[in-house]
């Protein structure tokens, strides 16, 4: 069979699927420019005599229309059933019209691929809702392959749409303009362009003496009310005689926009699965039934899975597959093959109704599937991440028609193939007789259920990352009991070692202490300090006060020294936390003001005021801060030679943003993008926040669970951080721990974090002054580092065995006489000896400290 004759074939038997007239099969290979005529901006508020006027004057004429619905009300919520529109729609639909109803998402191709597809899943399930009453009637699910947008100057790519059974996009022009088409890799059609028709004008637009291929006709159904009813229905009738005539002269052909597709110039392809069930029975004709199935499409080389029945109607009605989409990622010691689907169940919380995953085995990266014969569940992508397929069953007993019926239509689908239905030989000669046909007609491709999702579940590096993080969390779990006395005495050890940074270069007169410290020969101290630097010094007292490293007496003396230091600087009338400070000199240093800074020194005196008794000081310290004049519509601003500048889009941002409310001020974060979403939209729209800030590193992220309790935003973060730094290892051998901090040569401090964006796994760094010569991939091959102090952060909030390897591995190379070297150089092992900082060793005591307080 021909691709052409599959097509004509494929819309006469689908057409009992579509409560639409489909008008392909008459005109397929026309020469004529294909016309597809659409009323766009049809939602609750359109005027329905107005509306009706238009339709009638199309339906007259036997002229298909596609009409772009907006399903959701003023408030986003879906219009139901008994809504006006919807009861309009649905009396032309089973009035045998010949409309087709697209859903209106007007924001569509600016939404990454993800949201792409939980869009159209949510717009097409808003859509089906509203004309249940029609599915219900004639039995059959509204079928749904269009989707209308805004065209914007960037679109993003539309592949993910195809999850919900959606083929075409149209991208609604501003103006008339010509159309053009992409398609794309696996099968979804987009078109740009088209013409603005105006009802209201005496004579239709002149000609440019061209032949468009192909055209959209846009009519707009808000223009409609515009008209007196009597006037718009003669100018509808103009225009739909109009358009008959083009016909009738060989000119235009006229189409719904679901048969797009149907054009030879678009290669539409539809993939097929086909899932042999277990036996009901392990011997006997039902097994025979099985081995002649496995024993057939093995033979014709066509991919298949083998499985229980997952017809919901079965027992086994929340059973789902779990369908591996990335490459495997090997584990120590073991050889990586292929992983292949495997049953799961769907287990529905009767609370909230959210879906939870049981299995029995361990997940790779990938998705869970269900599989839908009827219209109780919506295709496409959910809330949950679930993604639900068609499914179709043989009628028995099985002969050439049924075959026929069960692989009609041109939708994708998984066909399930029951032994005991092949335990003869002429269903299973019937059966092969259809899939050569299928195989013949250059239209349907037999695919595995992996192939089929990795070809239209969301593409690029952070849905990869996130499902990769999804199979790897399970392995989270923190082990259970406490520490050895072995353990806890090397742990104080180490505490020990880092304490002797802080005892041995803290200035005696203001007890501040260098931010870092070059003890080679003819070595310096940097005595300048940030606010974020002190924070950490005074953190560094708390935790060495709470390990019992110094006395409560030398605690109060060291804290009562520093605090005098940090009232902060008048400056264009705000007292504020100064940028810098000297560390030799009292009260002395620059008029700038840093917002991340603040945040870590507000986080440090929310932390000692809860560990000391200079409660009333604090407060009375932080209240002299002029801190509401840079917050700026819950924006925390810098203030740099006077000028205002947002400190929002960083990652330090959430970090201040908690220590700022701890204090009382009510501050907004980019990261705080979970509410009204559910956990697995909400993880993906964090991702995307992050990819627009820059690389993740350890810090602040981990620092928030020590000091300010760890939010549900970087819990995640940090799962993702972790997860993919263990990922490296296994792969690669390579130990990988990044966060901030000092190397000591050219540029003396470096950003390392994982670019989530990145097409392969990158770990990407930064300096302070973002110069280019230190942005390359030879830089950072050679300066990939080892963060002494995120080991040990690590070690204290995510207990694991590659925690474990990371605290031993900077014990045995970072640990000096002067506290803990700052980094150990990925590609050398080389530590930094001779060259170490305070924010290193004050947060390795914070990391013991809070290791040994919750582990015992």
């Amino acid at each position: 069979m021909k691709r052409r004759t599959f097509l004509t074939s494929a819309v006469a038997a689908g057409a009992a699927l579509i409560p639409v007239k489909s008008f392909a099969s008459g005109f397929i290979g026309a020469v004529a420019p294909q016309t597809y005529p659409v009323i766009a901006g049809i939602d609750a508020s359109t005027s329905a005599p107005h509306l009706i006027a238009v339709l009638d004057a199309f339906w007259a004429r036997n002229i298909p229309v596609t009409c772009l619905v907006s399903p959701f009300d003023d408030q986003g919520q879906p219009l139901g059933p008994q809504s006006p529109l919807a009861r309009l729609l649905s009396g032309f639909l089973l009035g045998g019209s010949g409309i087709e109803i697209a859903p209106f998402q007007p924001e569509l191709a600016t939404l990454s691929q993800h949201f792409q597809a939980r869009a159209a899943h949510d717009a097409v399930a808003a859509l089906q809702g509203m004309l249940q009453p029609v599915e219900r009637t004639l039995g059959l699910p509204i079928r749904v392959q269009t989707l209308a947008c805004h065209d914007v100057a960037s679109p993003m790519s539309p592949i993910a749409v195809r999850t919900a059974g959606v083929f075409n996009i149209l991208c609604l022009p501003e103006e008339s303009a010509p159309v053009r088409s992409e398609t794309w890799q696996n099968g979804v059609a987009r078109l740009f362009g088209g013409s603005r028709v105006d009802l209201a004008a005496d004579a239709p637009p002149a000609e440019d003496g061209t032949t468009p291929t192909q055209t959209v006709a846009y009519l707009s159904a808000r223009a409609f009310a515009e008209l007196p009813l009597d006037d718009l229905e003669a100018a509808a009738a103009a225009y739909a005689e109009r358009l008959t005539q083009q016909e009738l002269d060989g000119t235009a052909s006229l189409l719904p926009v679901s048969d797009l597709q149907l054009r030879d110039a678009y290669q539409f392809n539809r993939f097929v699965c086909l899932h042999v069930t277990d036996p009901l029975r392990s011997a006997g004709a039902d097994q025979a039934g099985h081995d002649a199935l496995v024993d057939l499409l093995a033979e014709m080389e066509l991919p298949f899975s083998r499985g229980p029945d997952i017809e919901p109607s079965t027992p086994n009605a929340d059973l789902g597959m779990w369908v591996p989409t990335e490459p495997p990622t090997p584990t120590e010691g073991e050889a990586s093959s292929p992983p292949a689907p495997h049953p799961i169940r769907l287990i529905a919380s009767q609370s909230d109704g959210t879906t939870s995953i049981r299995t029995t085995r361990p997940l790779a990266a990938g998705i869970a599937v269900r599989f839908a014969p009827s219209t109780q569940t919506r295709r496409g992508l959910d809330a949950e991440g679930v993604l639900t397929l068609p499914q179709r069953t043989i009628q028995t007993p099985v002969t050439a028609d049924t075959l026929a019926a069960a692989f009609a239509g041109v939708d994708d689908m998984v066909v399930l193939l029951r032994p005991e239905d092949f335990a003869t030989q002429d269903a299973t000669d019937a059966l092969k007789r259809h899939l050569e046909t299928l195989r013949a007609d250059a239209i349907t491709t037999c695919v595995s259920i992996n192939d089929l999702a990795r070809r239209v579940v969301p593409k690029g590096p952070v849905p990869m990352r996130h499902r990769r993080v999804a199979a790897a969390r399970p392995e989270l779990v923190p082990p259970a009991g406490g520490l050895s006395e072995r353990a806890r005495d090397t742990l104080l050890d180490d505490a020990k070692a880092a304490w002797r940074y802080l005892d041995q270069f803290t200035h005696p007169e203001t007890g501040l202490c260098p931010s870092t410290v070059d003890f080679s020969p003819g070595g310096r101290l940097h005595e300048a300090v940030t606010m974020w630097d002190v924070g950490s010094q005074i953190n560094g007292l708390v935790a060495a006060s709470q390990i019992g490293l110094i006395s409560s007496k030398d605690f109060a003396a060291a804290i009562a020294k520093i605090l005098p230091n940090i009232a902060g600087r008048v400056s264009q009338d705000r007292r504020l936390p100064q940028g810098w400070i000297r560390t030799d000199r009292t009260r002395w240093g620059n008029k700038n003001f840093d917002g991340s800074d603040a945040g870590r020194l507000l986080a440090s005196l929310d932390n000692l005021r809860r560990h000391s008794t200079f409660g009333d000081q604090l407060e009375e310290l932080v209240a002299s801060y002029d801190l509401d004049q840079v917050i700026r519509d819950g924006e925390i601003f810098s203030v740099t030679d006077g000028a205002l500048h947002s400190s929002y889009i960083s990652h330090s941002a959430h970090y201040s943003a908690l220590a700022f409310r701890r204090w009382g001020h009510q501050v907004r974060s980019p990261y705080e993008v979970f509410s009204g979403r559910s956990v697995n939209d909400g993880q993906m729209a964090l991702l995307e926040a992050v990819v627009g800030i820059g690389p993740i590193g350890a810090e602040p992220l981990l620092l928030e669970g020590l000091e300010l309790g760890m939010s549900d935003e970087s819990a995640y973060l940090a799962d993702v951080l972790f997860t993919t730094q263990l990922e490296e290892y296994r792969e690669t051998g390579r130990m990988i721990c990044v966060s901030e901090g000092p190397i000591d040569s050219a540029p003396w401090f470096l950003y390392q974090g994982l670019q989530l964006d990145a097409q392969s796994r990158t770990w990407a760094m930064d300096t302070v002054g973002r110069e280019q010569e230190y942005r390359t991939p030879e830089f950072r091959d050679e300066f990939l580092a080892v963060s002494s102090k995120a080991a040990y952060l690590w070690s204290a909030m995510q207990p694991h065995d590659y925690s474990d390897r990371l605290t031993h591995y900077v014990r045995d190379t970072a640990k000096t006489q002067n506290g803990f070297a700052s980094s150990i150089f990925v590609k050398t092992g080389r530590a930094t000896k001779n060259y170490t900082d305070l924010n290193t060793n004050s947060i390795i005591l914070q990391a013991i400290a809070h290791k040994l307080n919750t582990t015992g």
